[in-house]
């Protein structure tokens, strides 16, 4: 497993986190609080990447919005993306680092992301009642 990533200070400076294989829950958490304030991606992926199956699991963070990506190659080679569904944020779109998501694909809370990345570090997998938020959880 490795964890990679960068983000970008207020100054628009991009800043390349260190790379770590297999990292611990606390390296997870250290650079998952660089998002709260900071906009970038960290992810999560398998070292190598499996032919098949869930391989990666990626932070988009922006402005204190969070969508997280889980990807996976098929039996076929496409590639598919689960998101976390959150019913309370809203409708309509919003912009993560230039792109626009639909607003129930976001959250503003970094507690159920945390939960999900040290699944995927444990398991090489995020359950899909993992990225289902509850209502109330993660509203803007």
């Amino acid at each position: 497993m490795k964890l990679a990533g960068f983000y970008v200070s207020s100054d628009t400076a991009r800043t390349q986190l260190a790379v770590r294989n297999d990292p611990s829950n606390e390296e997870i958490d250290a650079a998952l609080q660089l998002f709260s304030a900071m906009s970038g991606i960290v992810s999560l992926s398998e070292d190598p990447v499996p032919e098949v199956g869930v391989y990666e699991l990626a932070l988009y963070a922006d402005s204190g919005n969070f969508m997280l990506m889980l990807s996976r190659c098929t039996d076929g080679g496409d590639h598919e993306v689960d998101t976390i569904t959150n019913p309370t944020a809203g409708e309509g779109e919003i912009e993560i680092l230039g792109d626009l998501y639909q607003r129930c694909m976001t959250t503003r809370d970094i507690e159920p992301v945390r939960r999900c990345f040290h699944e995927f570090a444990s398991t090489g997998n995020v359950q899909s009642a993992s990225l289902k938020l509850h209502e109330g959880a993660g509203s803007p």
